[in-house]
């Protein structure tokens, strides 16, 4: 099978700076170009050549020089516009798909759907028109898949979930002391850590958090926040945002950590700077990887009760889901539950860890993904 896939504009495959599209998508079909042939459109970085071809010559990537989305798609499609494929999947970018259709107008699209953000941002007429030119639409949870047929009844039966998978071999439990090496090396050993993981924007709630751990450092006082990520994957600049989260934990005199950026290649040792890790987002996110991610590290999880997040940590087994996500105190309360309780802490760790590896696995989304795509093909 010739399989086509456009990522969108913003970050290059490998996921050299990141970005959970480009990490899911690549993850999946590397595993799938074992057995079919891929090539994957993403945007063009200075480390990373014009083209290269992975896994036995099956995994081609070519890699488009342009910002602007509409610049971007068209000469992606000028770069393929003399080749025949199988399926094309489009990845989180619903504007591209009148584009591929009109230069592929026999072949089956697949659109992906990554989160809700995208479609939403479309009026229902353009929404429609844009589903009825593709043959299948996945979504990464069921969550996001029975939103969209809602909202699209006439097209409810192109919908198809493929929950994410974790690399349970990279992302794993640390003994005691490969953790206290690494906290050492970043000097945030001897305390209790709140671990938060993502892009550094109001979005993600990380000044819910600070004023949740401010409100746990009047009982324990030992405790603090560890902050990983940026604004946007490999950037320095400190947005007004973040200057208002640091302000806020100097007024509230919580003890902060902020890594910056890291790598993709370093991010798993980093959730080992935690003793709790805690996603306190606002938005309906859709899989939210730094939960699994944190999960299968064997780290206690807590979270946001929002979209997705409750069909990837079931409360109270695999971590504690939050009703109240705007709530400080709600937040408070629950690391204070991990913080008090070594028993509960190391029941949801090991949940955790049992839930990802018997539920999220890339190798199980690939399958997946191919049956919608034998779907497709038999009936168009």
């Amino acid at each position: 099978m010739r399989i086509l896939v456009i990522l969108p504009e913003q970050l290059p495959v490998p996921p050299i700076l990141g970005g959970s599209v480009e990490t899911c998508t690549h993850n999946i079909f590397r595993r799938m170009a074992e057995k079919e042939q891929v090539t994957l459109i993403s945007r063009a970085h200075r480390n990373l050549p014009a083209q290269s071809v992975y896994v036995n010559g099956n995994y081609h990537i070519i890699r488009i020089p342009k910002r602007k989305r509409l610049d971007y798609i068209r000469a992606a499609l000028r770069r393929v516009r003399h080749r025949s494929f199988d399926i094309i999947q489009i990845e989180n970018r619903p504007t591209f798909v009148p584009y591929v259709r009109k230069m592929f107008p026999h072949t089956p699209i697949v659109l992906s759907l990554h989160s809700l953000t995208f479609m939403s941002a479309l009026d229902r007429k353009r929404a429609n028109a844009i589903l009825h030119k593709v043959n299948a639409v996945t979504s990464v949870v069921s969550f996001v898949s029975r939103t969209m047929k809602k909202r699209y009844p006439a097209h409810a039966h192109k919908f198809h979930t493929c929950i994410l998978g974790v690399d349970t071999s990279q992302f794993r439990p640390f003994s005691s002391s490969e953790k206290e090496v690494l906290r050492k090396q970043w000097k945030v050993s001897g305390t209790f850590n709140v671990l938060f993981v993502g892009r550094i924007v109001h979005g993600k709630g990380l000044h819910t958090l600070i004023r949740a751990v401010a409100r746990v450092k009047k009982k324990h006082p030992r405790v603090r926040l560890i902050v990983v990520g940026a604004s946007w994957p490999g950037v320095k600049r400190q947005t007004r945002y973040m200057k208002q989260v640091r302000s806020l934990s100097r007024k509230l005199r919580v003890p902060i950590r902020f890594t910056g950026y890291i790598p993709p290649a370093r991010v798993h040792r980093m959730y080992h700077l935690g003793d709790v890790f805690v996603c306190p987002t606002q938005f309906r996110e859709g899989f939210a990887t730094v939960n699994s991610e944190a999960m299968a590290s064997g780290i206690p999880v807590i979270a946001s009760n929002r979209g997705g997040i409750r069909e990837v940590v079931e409360h109270g087994v695999s971590g504690l889901l939050i009703r109240d996500y705007k709530s400080p105190t709600a937040f408070a309360r629950a690391i204070m539950r991990v913080k008090s309780s070594p028993e509960l802490a190391a029941r949801l760790a090991k949940g955790g860890r049992r839930r990802v590896k018997a539920n999220f696995s890339w190798i199980s989304t690939s399958r997946r993904l191919k049956k919608v795509y034998a779907r497709i093909q038999r009936h168009p």
